[in-house]
Parts: structure tokens; sequence; C-alpha cells
């Protein structure tokens, strides 16, 4: 069989010799070099004669070059030879040659399958949509499936291989895949697409002034914010964030002719957080923020307006600034958990209705989630 295909390359290079004198830039016809190939690998499979795969990296690759179809081919002797295959898979991954076997097996099943290959002969690597070849590779790697010695990559690529794309997309998701190459390469391109979209955090955490006899104590905060993407230096986020104030002291407020003695039940900050990353790593984010916005600080008090159903709020508004360090990990495919620490500063006494003196100064925990 060997000697057979040999004389077949031998004779395609002296042809190819023959015409380089009058085509001396024309590349080598690996069209008809694939069909005479494939078509001789397949009666070889069928006589369970895998030797001859040892012409593919000798012969068909150097004067090709490598395709979706050659280092499938590669990937599935490594397993039958119980040889190394992570250098192989990450070859085959690292070319997407993934989504080229998607598309092949998509295409493969619609009715106009041969326009599509005419259309991307060079895609599929000069392989035929619905060529035996495929059937048999896909049966090989079923068959390597019923064995119980593959290792997780082994398993998964042969499940790719078979042609089961869903049970490839089930299956990936198992935990214990975890440490695999291909589930980690598959989940690092995913987080790294996602970057490239906003997204959405969420925050929960505590405020405290810095002084201890302030009117404010420890006050859980809730908060939403819209995100841009994470793929760029310079983060920026849009939102608002509540505070509860619990275990607070009264406070005198100037409003509708008269001091009024009142209690604040929350503290609304509506603005923007920009961030700059000066750590990137696939464990871990370090990004200083700088916030600034506008603070209302809610006291109960109203009032209708006239000629009108609405009412007219009296509440302390100021300024909001602040300044912190965030920390932040990836988990699952493409979410993030974090923690921040800030400085607040916010000059409530710039309201003159005010008549209670408050601590311009807060510092706050947070801790956040975007996904």
């Amino acid at each position: 069989m060997q000697v057979r295909l040999a004389i077949i390359l031998v004779f395609f290079w002296i042809g190819s010799f023959g015409q380089s004198r009058i085509f001396s830039n024309e590349l080598p016809d690996c069209e008809r070099m694939t069909i005479l190939t494939i078509n001789q690998l397949s009666d070889d499979f069928e006589d369970n004669k895998l030797d001859s795969l040892e012409i593919i990296g000798n012969d068909w690759i150097k004067l090709c070059g490598i395709s979706e179809f050659t280092q499938r081919l590669i990937v599935l002797k490594n397993i039958i030879d119980k040889e190394p295959v992570i250098t192989s898979v990450q070859t085959y991954f690292e070319n997407h040659f993934q989504y080229v076997l998607r598309n092949r097996i998509a295409d493969s099943k619609r009715i106009n399958y041969g326009y599509l290959y005419s259309d991307n002969k060079a895609y599929y690597g000069y392989v035929p949509l619905r060529h035996k070849i495929d059937s048999l590779l896909m049966e090989e790697a079923t068959n390597l499936l019923r064995t119980d010695s593959l290792i997780p990559d082994e398993k998964l690529i042969c499940i790719l291989f078979s042609g089961d794309i869903e049970g490839f997309d089930t299956e990936i998701k198992k935990s214990e895949y975890s440490d695999s190459y291909i589930k980690q390469y598959l989940n690092d391109k995913y987080r790294t697409y996602s970057n490239h979209w906003m997204g959405i955090a969420v925050y929960t955490g505590f405020f405290k002034p810095i002084s201890s006899q302030d009117v404010f104590s420890y006050s859980p905060v809730i908060g939403f914010t819209f995100s841009s993407p994470l793929r760029n230096k310079l983060v920026v986020e849009l939102g608002f964030k509540i505070r509860i104030n619990i275990n607070d002291d009264h406070f005198n407020y100037y409003a509708m002719g008269d001091t009024n003695y009142v209690n604040s039940e929350t503290t609304l900050f509506l603005g923007a957080l920009v961030g700059y990353k000066i750590y990137e790593s696939k464990k871990l984010i370090l990004m200083p923020k700088f916030g600034i916005g506008l603070e209302s600080v809610s006291t109960g008090l109203s009032e209708d307006k006239k000629n009108s159903e609405e009412k007219k709020y009296h509440d302390i508004e100021t300024i909001h600034l602040s300044l912190g360090l965030s920390a932040m990990t990836p988990v699952f495919r493409k979410s993030y958990i974090g923690i921040g620490i800030n400085y607040h500063y916010c000059p409530y006494q710039k309201d003159k209705k005010l008549l209670t003196k408050f601590d311009n100064n807060l510092i706050s925990t947070e801790l956040f989630y975007r996904f």
C-alpha cells in the first residue's frame, strides 16, 4: 500500500516539476493531491491499515500545508498509537480548526453542500463534503470513546471528532474536565470574547464616616452599574448606589420656613466610576477607581407643588467624590467577583439648609459581581 501511494506522490512531483519551468510561481495542485491521498486513506481505513498515516506528516503536509483535516488525522493517530496528544490538540485548537469542523458538519447536512464546498475548497482543505473519509474518521473516534483509557482531553476531542457537537458542548461543562487543556482554552477564548462587550456590576457593602461622632454610622449599601468593556485599560461605569441609613442620629434641616428635626432613611448616589487597570493576569485584575456624581440624602420632608399633584422633596444634595482600589478575579465562564476599598468625600455643608454638621469624609468596603 505504501509503495502504491509513494508512486502516486512521485508521479505528482514529476508532473509538477515539469510544469514549474513554465509556471515558476504556480502553487502545488493540492486539490488533486488531496483527492488522491484521501481516496487511498479511505481504502486503508476500511482495511484497518493505519500505518499509511505516516505519509501525512512526511509528504502531504509538506506539500499542501496544515489544514483542519490533516490535523484531525494527526490527533487521531496520536491517540490510536497511545502517543502524547496535547501538542497536536493545541495545534488543532490554536488554529481554530474546531470551528472549521463545526462548519463542515453543518454544511454537509445542507442540500446545497456541493456548492458550499466549491466556494470554500481551501477552507475545507480540499476534502469534499460528505466524502467517505469523514464517516470513517467519525467511526474511528466513536470506537475510541468505547475504550476506558482516554485522558480528559482525548475524550473531549474524540466526542468532537465523532460529529456529536451537542454532546461535546454538554460534556465540556462538567467539572471533571476543569484541568483539561481544551476546557481551559475555550473558557479563556470565551472570556476574551465576552470582555469585548459591556457588562453589568452589582454591588453590596458598608459605608462608614471616618469620625465616630457623626450622625451616620455603619450603613449597608447596594448598587447597580453598567460598565464599558473590560478589554480596555480604561473602564467606565454608570449607575447608582443606595445606602440604607441605620443606627443614625436625627439632625436639623431648614425647610418650608421652619427648622425640622429629621432622620434620614436612605442616601442615593448617581454618577460614574472611572477605573484604570494597573495589573491584569488570568487570575487577578487590580484597578484604582475614581468616582464622581450627585449624592442625595433623604429627609422625609416634602410639600405639594402649587397647581400640581406632584410633590417637592427637601433633601440634602451635594457632590460625591471617591477614590479607591478594586481587585477582582474571574469566576464561571465570563463573570468576575471582586472587592473594593474606597475613600469618599461629600461636602454636605454646601447645602446651607443643613444646620447639623456632618462628617464629609467616609470610607467603604464593597463586594461586587460583574457579569
